[in-house]
């Protein structure tokens, strides 16, 4: 599949999935991806947990029993390392967004399915709860589970904004 094509094909799915497991070689290209993201400073303070199968993503799934989450054969979870930014500025939220797109465009890439699953963790009963459940230091933070799977069924999308309304040139408001 082409760059484009993946880009304007990945939606973030919020239905169920087929059980189907997914190999684990492709659960660690599409981690690899991830780890391929740029970082603030070098600092590669992302840290990714791969739930390979079912069990695992059950486990989490009491924690967070997200639609997203609960029919998922697989995930994974994106940390950042708090301790990695040494004094220096910390990128954390940045560097783990970057990371997460990348492995959600792999999936697609890959011919899965997956969704950006972080509000179940704004909750910080829950995220202390699925790091301890992970096996997390203390100075790492969950910011967000990607389930990865072939989706049941088509997947709705939301519609976009025009790219007119929201493309200026040269100036905000110029066309």
């Amino acid at each position: 599949m082409d760059f484009f094509e993946t880009v304007f094909k990945r939606y973030t799915h919020k239905t169920k999935f087929l059980a189907d497991s997914v190999p684990l070689a492709d659960l660690e290209l599409i981690a690899k991806a991830g780890l391929a993201a740029p970082t603030g400073n070098n600092t590669q303070c992302v840290k990714l947990v791969i739930l390979r199968d079912k069990k695992s993503v059950e486990e989490l799934c009491e924690i967070s029993p997200t639609e997203g989450l609960k029919t998922a054969p697989a995930a994974i979870a994106v940390f950042t390392d708090m301790a990695a930014s040494k004094g220096i500025k910390n990128f954390e939220m940045e560097d783990y967004a970057a990371a997460a797109e990348n492995m959600l465009l792999a999936a697609v890439a890959l011919g899965y399915v997956s969704a950006w699953l972080d509000s179940p963790y704004f909750d910080d009963d829950k995220r202390l709860a699925a790091e301890e459940l992970l096996n997390a230091p203390e100075w790492y933070k969950l910011w967000v589970v990607l389930p990865i799977g072939l989706p049941d069924g088509e997947g709705t999308r939301r519609s976009k904004i025009p790219f007119e309304e929201l493309v200026s040139y040269g100036k905000i408001g110029d066309m």
